[in-house]
Order: C-alpha cells, then sequence, then structure tokens
C-alpha cells in the first residue's frame, strides 16, 4: 500500500493560507504574563461582590448521606430480587441462557452503581455487610456466567 501526501488537498483548499507564513509577535510571552499579571491586580483593587465559591462549599454533592440510607436499602433490596429472580430462572430448565443474559447484564450494572454506595457507608455498620456479601455473590454469578460455567457439554 503507498502512502501519499494530503499536501494537494490542503493548497487546494486554503492555498493563500499555506503560502503566507505568520510573522512571530512582537511583544514576548514575558512581557504579556507581565501585563496581564499588572491587570488581574489592578482589578483586585476594586471592591468585588460576594465570592459564590464559598457558598459551593456548603452544598454536599455525595447521593449517600449518611441519615438516607433509604435509597441505598432500596437499591440493595432491588439488587437482592434481581439475584432471586436469577437463582429461580437459573434453576428451570426450561429457561436458556440467552433469557438470563438480560439479567446478568442487569446485574452488572447495577454492580457499579453499589459500589459506589458501599463504600460511603461506615464500616461496622449491617448494611454494609449484606451490600458486600450481595456484591461478592454478584461477581461471582456474573463471572461464572460469562465463563461458560452453565453451558452443557
Amino acid at each position: 500500500m503507498e502512502i501519499h501526501s494530503n499536501e494537494r488537498v490542503l493548497k487546494g483548499s486554503h492555498p493563500e493560507e499555506l503560502k503566507k507564513k505568520r510573522d512571530p509577535a512582537d511583544k514576548k510571552f514575558g512581557a504579556v504574563l507581565k501585563e496581564t499579571i499588572e491587570r488581574s491586580t489592578g482589578a483586585r483593587s476594586v471592591p468585588q461582590g460576594p465570592s459564590m465559591i464559598n457558598n459551593i462549599c456548603e452544598i454536599r454533592f455525595n447521593p449517600f448521606i449518611q441519615n438516607e440510607k433509604t435509597p441505598i436499602v432500596n437499591r440493595v433490596e432491588k439488587f437482592l430480587d434481581t439475584l432471586d429472580e436469577y437463582h429461580r430462572k437459573l434453576g428451570d430448565p426450561h429457561v436458556t441462557l440467552k433469557a438470563l443474559h438480560p439479567l446478568i447484564r442487569d446485574m452488572a450494572a447495577e454492580r457499579e452503581v453499589l459500589i459506589s454506595s458501599l463504600n460511603s457507608l461506615q464500616d461496622g455498620d449491617k448494611l454494609k455487610d449484606i451490600l458486600n456479601r450481595t456484591l461478592i455473590t454478584s461477581s461471582v454469578e456474573i463471572i461464572k456466567f460469562n465463563r461458560g460455567d452453565y453451558v452443557s457439554p
């Protein structure tokens, strides 16, 4: 395979830009930097309004606040229901592995969300222990399913 330069294409679309060369700027970087710093310090001498940054620090961005465990409890309960449904369908000889795949996909997606919830819970919390065991069980089942342990020879 031969590689051709695309210079002809560029010359055809912008011939005047390729011919003229840019002249170096009259000012050096140090001079421009100094002017910018002087302008910014001059602007600080003028009193400014209230700063919004201090107000932003008060906002909590963690949706799993310690006092509000209900969303985590609901998610864990839903996740356990999904595991239970997976267990029932896995034991049913009439259910194909293809029919189980959406459950595995849902378990993997929910597992990623719940891992971040696990880190937000305090050590010694019973919900953290339940969530940890549930995540381990789901991880093992996802690995076994993807590895093909349930495919009969």
